[in-house]
């Protein structure tokens, strides 16, 4: 009962109200990066489009799920490249426990740590609910000084959450404020090759 409440209250919310300012260019979003305070949101990279997750999903058996592309797996070390390349401090990397979004922690950044409030989510209205209420926090959640948070998850708990879906590999940047948070801009995973140190 308490938990369903505090989705009804998350939903509502001001407080979870996106504020979202004019998109700043990859340029100046690693400027800012580079000092930290930041989460960075990422789609999960590119997934396989011949494989579908069956119809009973083990989350530790890669074989019963999506897994990334050989498009997503070059884009998951570049974005690692990319964020390596431009200083940028990594502190924690939290992901969904699914294959595809582990396996972009990994191949970025070279370790993750599973958040199963970040697991994926239907499209059903109670679902969409509880991905909103999950990643909410997590989005205004301050990171240790002088470093950025990376949640990686999936299009339909982003979908929920944020009333749009990035581009697989797609990272959105957001400045925590404690309670809420703001939206700053999009990096797509061929950008941050682009961008100088």
């Amino acid at each position: 009962m308490k938990y369903t409440a505090f989705l009804l209250v998350a939903a509502i919310s001001p407080l979870a109200a996106i504020a979202q300012e004019s998109a700043i260019e990859p340029q100046k979003l690693a400027g800012l990066l580079r000092e930290g305070g930041y989460v960075i949101l990422i789609r999960h990279a590119a997934g396989d489009s011949s494989q579908k997750d069956a119809a009973q999903v083990l989350l530790t058996d890669c074989s019963t799920q999506r897994n990334l592309s050989r498009q997503g797996r070059i884009d998951s070390r570049l974005i690692g490249q990319g964020i390596d390349l431009s200083q940028i401090p990594i502190d924690r990397v939290l992901s969904s426990p699914f294959c595809r979004a582990m396996d972009t922690g990994r191949l970025a950044f070279s370790r993750v740590n599973r958040v199963d409030a970040l697991n994926y989510v239907t499209e059903k209205e109670e679902d969409k609910l509880k991905a909103k209420a999950a990643l909410t926090p997590l989005l205004s959640a301050l990171p240790n000084p002088g470093t950025n948070t990376v949640l990686i998850t999936h299009s339909t708990n982003i979908q929920a959450t944020l009333g749009f879906v990035p581009a697989e590999g797609e990272a959105v940047i957001f400045k925590p404020e404690g309670n809420s948070f703001r939206q700053l801009g999009r990096i797509r995973p061929q950008q941050w090759s682009e961008i100088k140190p």
